[in-house]
């Protein structure tokens, strides 16, 4: 086996998406050194410049059959490729590049998936005729492998790992010591958050990131995992709270890696930035907007986190302050 070719929610700027691509091609090349890999990206150039693989237009369908027929193994993940809770359009895409490789005979392995259950009956019915067809399933934790089994997947075998991104190591390059300088010194709270409904789950985690501050003497660092869809929620979240700072520069996955590695607590609406900061000891309190988010804090042994269907400020200001003194030192 000499080619693979890797298609997730690529060349988009998602650094949770960068940091599983990454991953996963390091690994890739420290098994099997000389091997040939090609990704599916909406940003084919920049994702060949950063990771040094060939890259695929993913919207065209011509080059993408062609990488797949050149192919002996195509891996489908990892990310929650195959939710229909944000579009239908995104297991459609993915489950048809999946069967397509079906068809041209090639090994096929679900990689690294977070599952979560479907919200409409074709896609389950989509999910089981493609899924039970493909070689290998690995899922990133033990929700994901019941939200399998329930929806009937039990042809291929199905094997619960971990999210790539935590064997990425930190990149503190001299960018992320300019922006960490900027920073200044004493106590700082990171806050990965998301544009979200009509505004007032953001009102909440402001209003709780507020007092938890205060309490503490903290300041804030907002931290954007998605450039630009973050930066609005990030900036209105800044506004409400003294002294906020917003890492506006655009930073590897590695790089942020690193940048969160330098606080002391972080809030995480984003499932990446909680792993980012779990993977460096750093304190984490999740805020759950989907399945993956409470998945993780299971995995993690970590308290239910709380949900944004019905986010009180006090409470999150409650659960801040449990995680800062569980703070190291």
């Amino acid at each position: 086996m000499n080619r693979i070719v890797l298609s997730g929610y690529y060349g988009f700027n998602n650094l949770g998406d960068d940091a599983v691509l990454e991953a996963t091609v390091a690994e890739l090349r420290r098994r099997r050194p000389g091997l040939q890999i090609s990704v599916l990206s909406a940003s084919p150039e920049a994702t060949a410049r950063a990771y040094g693989v060939d890259a695929v237009p993913r919207s065209r369908p011509r080059a993408v059959m062609r990488a797949l027929r050149a192919s002996d193994l195509f891996l489908s993940g990892g990310g929650s490729l195959f939710q229909d809770r944000t579009s239908w359009r995104s297991p459609c895409y993915y489950l048809a590049v999946l069967a397509a490789a079906r068809r041209w005979g090639r090994r096929t392995a679900v990689y690294a998936q977070g599952f979560e259950p479907s919200r409409r009956a074709w896609v389950r019915a989509a999910l089981r005729r493609v899924l039970n067809r493909v070689d290998l399933i690995t899922v990133r934790d033990v929700a994901s492998a019941q939200v399998l089994a329930d929806a009937g997947v039990r042809g291929p075998r199905v094997v619960v790992s971990a999210d790539p991104s935590f064997l990425l190591d930190p990149k503190p390059t001299p960018a992320v010591e300019r922006e960490r300088a900027r920073w200044g010194g004493g106590l700082l709270f990171g806050l990965a958050a998301r544009p979200w409904g009509d505004g007032r789950v953001l009102e909440a985690v402001a209003a709780g990131a507020r007092a938890a501050g205060v309490r503490f003497g903290a300041r804030w660092v907002l931290l954007p995992m998605h450039l630009p869809h973050d930066l609005g929620a990030a900036e209105a979240i800044a506004a409400r709270l003294d002294g906020a700072i917003v890492v506006r520069e655009p930073f590897s996955a590695r790089e942020m890696l690193a940048l969160a590695g330098g606080l002391d607590l972080l809030v995480g609406m984003r499932l990446h930035a909680l792993i980012f900061a779990a993977s460096q000891a750093v304190p984490i309190v999740p805020v759950a907007y989907d399945q993956k988010v409470a998945a993780l804090g299971d995995e993690l042994g970590e308290e239910r986190p709380l949900s944004v269907d019905d986010l009180d400020a006090e409470a999150l200001a409650a659960r801040i302050g449990a995680a800062a003194g569980d703070r190291p030192g």
